[in-house]
C-alpha cells in the first residue's frame, strides 16, 4: 500500500512539473525571453522548491504594509491598536495574553525573502496602546 501511495505521489509530482514546464514554454514563448528549467531530476526538485518559496513569499507581500522594512520604522511605542493597523495592515494573528502587563499580540509572520524560513513581526499591547514590537526584518 504504501509503495503505491508513493508511486502515485511520484506521478502527480511529475505531471505537476510537467504542467509548469509547459505553462514556462508558453511563457517563453509569448515573451521572447528564455527561462531555463534543470533537465536533472535533482536539480528540478530544487528548481521547483526555490519557485514554490519565491511564489509564497510574493503571496505573503501582498498582505499589506507590514512586508515593507520602512512601515516598521513609523511603529513606537504608546500608539493606538487603530494607527498599528492603519500603519502595519491587519495582522497575521490576534492574540489574548495571559501576562497582566501585556493584553493583546498583533503577530506578523511569512516568508518576505524566500529562503522557506518565517519571519516574525509583532507589537505588544496595554490598554489598547503599543508597549513593544519587533519588527520581521531585525
Amino acid at each position: 500500500k504504501r509503495v503505491g501511495i508513493l508511486e502515485k505521489e511520484k506521478l502527480k509530482t511529475q505531471e505537476e512539473f510537467l504542467l509548469i514546464e509547459k505553462k514556462v514554454n508558453n511563457a517563453n514563448t509569448a515573451s521572447g525571453s528564455n527561462i531555463f528549467i534543470p533537465q536533472n531530476e535533482k536539480e528540478k526538485k530544487s528548481f521547483i522548491s526555490k519557485l514554490r518559496f519565491e511564489l509564497d513569499s510574493n503571496k505573503v507581500k501582498t498582505k499589506g504594509p507590514w512586508t515593507k522594512n520602512e512601515t516598521w520604522t513609523h511603529i513606537k511605542k504608546n500608539l493606538s491598536e487603530f494607527k498599528v493597523r492603519t500603519t502595519l495592515g491587519n495582522p497575521t494573528t490576534i492574540k489574548s495574553s495571559n501576562n497582566p502587563r501585556v493584553s493583546r499580540i498583533y503577530h506578523y509572520v511569512g516568508d518576505l525573502d524566500a529562503d522557506g524560513e518565517l519571519e516574525k513581526g509583532y507589537v505588544y499591547f496595554y490598554k489598547g496602546r503599543s508597549t513593544l514590537y519587533k519588527s520581521p526584518f531585525e
